[in-house]
């Protein structure tokens, strides 16, 4: 299947609304507390970055590489 310009970018605003609402249930903070911190990083934007593919993984792998850059600690943990 071929996807055209506006279902990709659909596709990557879906799975920033999905790991941003994982994060807030993770965290326990407000989920547009958690879009503001999450925006402000590299893996946000990477994944409106079509070349590098990782718009194509599901929200725990972005979670997993927002992680890796912000060492990002759920509240509750």
């Amino acid at each position: 299947m071929i996807l055209n310009e506006q279902n990709k970018e659909l596709a990557m605003e879906l799975l920033c609304a999905m790991t941003i609402e994982d994060l807030a249930k993770e965290s326990g903070k407000d989920e547009m507390d958690v879009y503001r911190e999450f925006r402000k990083s590299n893996t946000f934007d990477i994944i409106f970055d079509e070349d590098t593919g990782l718009w194509l993984n599901g929200p725990d792998y972005v979670i997993e590489e927002l992680r890796r850059e912000t060492k990002f600690v759920p509240k509750n943990v």
